[in-house]
């Protein structure tokens, strides 16, 4: 683990709670900062909005009862456009073009766990 690594802030968004749980402990282990896990949508925005600290990235379910991933990222890249956001889908109906459109970097499921980690220093720049 290195220096970039323990500083990285990571928001898990995530309603499937096995997923979520798996994603958590697996950043946690890597070293990364788990800062705040929501399981839908409108929990997302609620609590990234109390954050006084943002996250530096946001792992973000697209298929979620309440808010779906891309209204979320909407609302959140509204609210603050620099946010690095990793939209994961299983959905073949999902809409790759508008999603990408926004600055949000796609992964589709079933995740790999490396692949994800690889994602996540690339996207970060790392």
């Amino acid at each position: 683990m290195d220096e970039n690594t323990k500083n990285l802030k990571i928001m898990i968004v995530e309603d499937d709670p096995l997923i979520r749980q798996l994603y958590e402990q697996i950043l946690s282990q890597k070293g990364y900062q788990v800062i705040c896990v929501a399981a839908d949508g409108a929990e997302a925005i609620k609590l990234y909005r109390q954050l006084e600290e943002k996250p530096d990235l946001i792992i973000l379910d697209f298929r979620m009862p309440k808010k779906n991933g891309f209204e979320v990222s909407q609302e959140i890249l509204d609210y603050n456009s620099s946010t690095d956001i990793l939209m994961i889908s299983g959905d073949p109906l999902f809409d790759r073009k508008a999603v990408i459109s926004r600055g949000v970097n796609i992964m589709q499921k079933p995740v790999n766990i490396n692949i994800l980690l690889q994602e996540i220093r690339t996207i970060v720049g790392y």
